[in-house]
């Protein structure tokens, strides 16, 4: 029963100690914190606005981009279909209104979590694809 103890207690300091260490040194700033309905309000207005308000701008661009070509395919789609009345054109319209669409909602969903990601703290805790492993790393920033 003893060494049950000592054991629980190693493993209890084991796991507070990189705790204690690092906790949580950065202080999160409130002005840095993102309200989630402005990013889907901007968002929703065009997608890659909101994605632009959380500061991604890689994102916002291909999300704006991508909106863009499926608008103007929707609409070439739509004169073309307008001009010979063939059902494949009305097929590619319709298609790529519903990817529009998808677009739209895919960049309000994302602008609303990454307002939500901005209170999360980026901490040590690395996930690793080669070995599928998660372990914690040290990080020195000067």
């Amino acid at each position: 029963m003893i060494q049950i103890k000592h054991i629980m207690l190693y493993f209890g300091v084991f796991l507070l100690i990189p705790v204690l260490l690092y906790g949580q040194v950065d202080e999160l700033h409130e002005e840095t914190f993102k309200s989630p309905r402005t990013a889907v309000i901007c968002s929703a207005i065009f997608p890659g606005i909101g994605q632009l308000y959380n500061g991604k701008w890689v994102k916002a661009s291909v999300l704006g981009g991508l909106e863009v070509y499926t608008l103007y395919r929707t609409y070439s789609f739509h004169q073309d279909y307008q001009e010979t009345a063939d059902k494949n054109y009305q097929i590619n319209r319709n298609k790529h209104s519903w990817y529009s669409a998808g677009i739209y909602l895919y960049a309000m969903l994302d602008a609303y979590v990454d307002a939500h990601l901005t209170r999360f703290p980026e901490g040590n805790l690395v996930y690793d694809p080669v070995n599928k492993g998660i372990f914690f790393a040290f990080v020195m920033e000067f």
